[in-house]
This record gives C-alpha cells, sequence and structure tokens, in this order.
C-alpha cells in the first residue's frame, strides 16, 4: 500500500480488518464491484491490502489481481482466499510488487487503486511511474478508477488536529478492548503532507495496556492537480465523482473519485 513495506509489515497488519475504519466501509466495494462489471475484467487492484476489495470483486464474478507491497498484509488476504468458494478463490490472484514500478506481463480491462495508496506516493516522480505502469498495463478501451479524501484546508494548518483526538472504540474477537485515535504530528503545507498517527490504546483481558503508535506522511491532493497528473500521463478523463453513490464533486463532498482512459 505504500512504497515502504516496513509500514504496513508492522503491527497495522494484525489490527486492520478489525477496525471499524475499515469493516463500517462497505460503499466504496460496492462501487468498485460496479466498475468491474461496467468496463470489465481482469481487473488490478493496486494497494490491495488485505484483499477487502480485491476478494469482493471475485465474489460478484470477476477476474482480479491484487497488488501490495506489503508481505505481511498479503498474508492476511491469502488467508481470506482460502475461505472464498473454489469458483470465486480461482478468480484471484495475488502478487507482492511495488505500485510504482511493475510488470505484470498482461492487459487489464480495469484499473482501480482504492482507499488511498496513491496518496502515499509522496513525490510527483512517483506519482508519475505509477501512472506510467497504470497506462501500459491498461487494455484498450480500458478505464482507471482512483479516489482521494477532499483535501480539508483545516487539517493543513490548524494546530487543534495535534491534539489526540479519540475515533472509536472496539472489541476484537479475542477480547481485546482497542481505542483508536489520531493526530497530526506536524503540517508541511509546502509539501502538501501531513505527518499522521494513528495511536491504538490497547487493553487485554488481563488487564495489561499497550500503546501502540502508527506514524506515517501522507500526501494531500486538490481536484485539479490531480486532473493535470492525468493529462500529462496521457490519460483522458471520462468521469469525476464527490462520492461512491455518483453524487457530482462538490464543496462538501467527502471523496474526490476518478475515473479516465488512455487513448
Amino acid at each position: 500500500m505504500t512504497p515502504d513495506p516496513a509500514l504496513y509489515d508492522s503491527f497495522i497488519a494484525d489490527y486492520y480488518d478489525s477496525s471499524p475504519m475499515v469493516t463500517q466501509r462497505t460503499q466504496d466495494v460496492a462501487f468498485y464491484s460496479s466498475a468491474a462489471r461496467q468496463y470489465g475484467d481482469p481487473v488490478l487492484e493496486l494497494g490491495c491490502g488485505t484483499g477487502r476489495i480485491t476478494l469482493a470483486i471475485a465474489e460478484a464474478g470477476y477476474r482480479v489481481v491484487g497488488l501490495d507491497i506489503s508481505e505481511k498484509m498479503l498474508h492476511r488476504a491469502v488467508a481470506k482466499r482460502h475461505a472464498l468458494r473454489r469458483e470465486a478463490r480461482e478468480r484471484v490472484h495475488l502478487v507482492q510488487g511495488d505500485m510504482t514500478q511493475f510488470d505484470l506481463g498482461e492487459k487489464f480491462r480495469s484499473i482501480i487503486i482504492p482507499f488511498r495508496p496513491f496518496q502515499h506516493l509522496l513525490e510527483v516522480e512517483q506519482q508519475i511511474r505509477c501512472l506510467q505502469c497504470v497506462k501500459q498495463h491498461l487494455a484498450p478501451n480500458g478505464r482507471l478508477v482512483l479516489d482521494f479524501f477532499q483535501t480539508d484546508l483545516e487539517r493543513a494548518h490548524d494546530p487543534k488536529f495535534q491534539q489526540e483526538s479519540l475515533l472509536i472504540e472496539y472489541d476484537l474477537p479475542d477480547g481485546r478492548h482497542v481505542a483508536l485515535s489520531e493526530r497530526v504530528a506536524a503540517f508541511h503545507r509546502a509539501q502538501q503532507r501531513n505527518d499522521v498517527e494513528m495511536i491504538f490504546d490497547v487493553r487485554h483481558t488481563s488487564g495489561t495496556t499497550k500503546r501502540l503508535v502508527m506514524a506515517w506522511t501522507l500526501r494531500y491532493f486538490f481536484r485539479y492537480e490531480v486532473e493535470h497528473l492525468l493529462a500529462r500521463c496521457g490519460f483522458k478523463l471520462e468521469a469525476t465523482y464527490g462520492n461512491f453513490d455518483g453524487a457530482a464533486l462538490a464543496d462538501s463532498s467527502p471523496e474526490m473519485i476518478f475515473v479516465a482512459s488512455a487513448p
């Protein structure tokens, strides 16, 4: 999911699938499954993580390749693939690789980048390399579909976001209790980056507690920046949405979703 495999090969792989921040995110699953139906398979998902969307696309009846740089996240995806029906399981292929430099030796009708992995590409050169790889792997009349959060400018400067803020509390199947918080550790406005921390305060059934901090840097984007980046790499913008229900992009939209082709 990121050019640094150590990030997602850390403890986060053990907590990712149980977090309500992930389990309650369902609209994008339906959206990307619908994209596979509309634009066709095979589908390539870049930054597939533990396979949340990849496996759903397979279950919907489409052939799909999931690529991720994290060995630990892919191990989770492999375990989940084993639980699928045989027909769906055979439609899934999982590959460890870097989304900025890959060569899979085939073309795809649909290439998708869901749930922000492109925002882990901090440098323009990385972003261009990724899109160049996408273009090389896109079949004629194929589509690239990717999403970003729509940037909240307050989160780029307001010190209130540097205070730790509780997001959600939940229990894991083994009885551990998790309080998940976040904060911005540092703003880098000139580079359009924030240093972000996700903080897991875990209470075990024995009563012992542990504090786990996932720290990384996230790149934020603006609409026309993405449009220009796509054009620079030879893509034609087909559609832009502000949410996974197909709503137009507006000031209040939580998402920026782009559909592009490569003539």
